[in-house]
């Protein structure tokens, strides 16, 4: 049965698309972090107008340029919660990344336009993220335009740096703000009837194979890092491709789906910064991409890898560097939890049909909530198409539908009931 919010939510359509167009036009392109200021404004303004009490955590200059790069410190980090408090005990926060990765490419329907066309609304970010954000911005507007409490405390949480990695964005929140929320729904990493329960992991690494450079004349004089890196990576492929095939690396979701870990080699690979066609490399370097599954832990993964690559590079007698480029521990929570039983109630009430709990093959910001503080957290968003790609867009009807899964779960979730709702 419909409740009055769901009922405000399809009367309000041109509302929410509205919104999302204007801060589609907010390029929040990342990197290095443009216009984050301009949106977070935009937001902090609409919250207020809602009626929530409002907190901006901006990461301090010098932590940006530590943690990132000395020039991205002239792009500033903020973080913004809104917070409806109804007196509750328990809080759920909403969680949704605002930053978009850059567009390049020939668009029919400009990037930064949020042209709305033949039911669909176009631009860089609606898929990933800013639709689901204004899904659950406007989620939370329905509950308190048809005065219905729930009985849970609100938080909505706009975040930046998803999209390298999150550490001054959710990972900031969670680690400075004082005040957690019992449960999280990162608004990506499901969709439509799949509920996202976890995700996999990340070891990204470059590998820089030190040789001996010189005048390609001379090559007795060298030791060509190029020739070197192959010899590396030659040794080092099949025994990593070994360790994959043991089968408690397996990870099988509650749908049945079974994952498995990967790797990437070479994704990025190429000679040091002095390259010219008679000069033979001094340095030669690839990446590491390699993904891990629930069943797996990321510091025996890393520990695996480090052992496999020195131990090659001993026996071929070069020496190489190791730098981590990015990690992300895997996390998966029990279907059987109050928070996914009563998402999954809201979703097949809104939607029908029956809901199914997945695991994302790639990651979300769910990890600092599931790991980093052990919070119970789903994934689920509007379902997007051509995400970082030409034409990304999402459909008007399921921006909508979200919308009301949101809302029919802030409306029905009672923490520590049965059933949870």
């Amino acid at each position: 049965m419909n409740t009055d919010a769901e009922t405000w939510l399809a009367e309000h359509e041109e509302d929410l698309c509205a919104f999302l167009a204007e801060i589609v036009r907010i390029p929040t392109v990342n990197p290095p972090g443009e216009h984050y200021t301009d949106l977070v404004e935009r937001l902090d303004a609409k919250l207020r107008e809602m009626g929530l009490s409002t907190e901006i955590v901006t990461v301090p200059r010098e932590i940006v340029a530590k943690t990132l790069r000395a020039d991205f410190a002239d792009f500033p980090r903020h973080n913004l919660v809104g917070r409806w408090d109804v007196g509750a005990k328990k809080t759920v926060q909403f969680n949704s990344h605002y930053d978009v990765v850059p567009a390049a490419g020939i668009w029919k329907h400009p990037p930064f336009s949020g042209k709305r066309e033949g039911g669909w609304l176009f631009g860089r970010g609606t898929a990933d993220m800013k639709g689901s954000l204004v899904a659950s911005l406007f989620a939370v507007e329905a509950l308190r335009r048809t005065a219905l409490k729930p009985h849970v405390n609100v938080e909505l949480a706009f975040v930046a740096d998803e999209e390298i990695g999150g550490e001054l964005g959710t990972g900031y929140l969670v680690s400075q703000r004082r005040r957690t929320p019992d449960f999280a729904v990162v608004c990506e990493g499901g969709a439509a009837g799949k509920i996202g329960i976890g995700h996999n992991g990340i070891v990204q690494w470059e590998v820089t194979v030190l040789g001996k450079g010189g005048h390609s004349a001379y090559p007795s004089r060298t030791v060509n890092a190029f020739e070197e890196m192959i010899a590396l990576v030659s040794r080092i492929e099949p025994e990593i491709k070994r360790t994959l095939a043991d089968p408690r690396k397996r990870f099988v979701t509650p749908s049945g789906e079974e994952l498995e870990p990967v790797v990437n080699l070479g994704g990025v690979f190429g000679p040091g910064k002095a390259a010219k066609v008679n000069i033979i490399p001094g340095e030669a370097s690839f990446t590491v991409d390699r993904r891990l599954t629930p069943s797996e832990e990321l510091n025996v993964v890393e520990r695996e890898l480090r052992e496999i690559i020195q131990s090659a590079a001993a026996k071929c007698r070069m020496g190489i560097r190791i730098r981590q480029i990015h990690t992300t521990a895997p996390c998966a929570l029990s279907p059987l939890s109050a928070l996914p039983q009563a998402f999954r109630r809201a979703v097949q009430g809104v939607r029908g049909g029956r809901a199914r709990f997945t695991v994302n093959r790639g990651a979300t910001d769910m990890h600092y909530y599931a790991r980093k503080r052990g919070i119970d957290t789903i994934g689920y968003g509007v379902e997007g198409k051509n995400i970082h790609a030409i034409e990304e867009r999402i459909s008007v009807a399921d921006l909508v539908t979200t919308a009301k899964v949101y809302a029919r779960f802030l409306h029905d979730f009672v923490p520590g009931s049965r059933e949870g709702g």
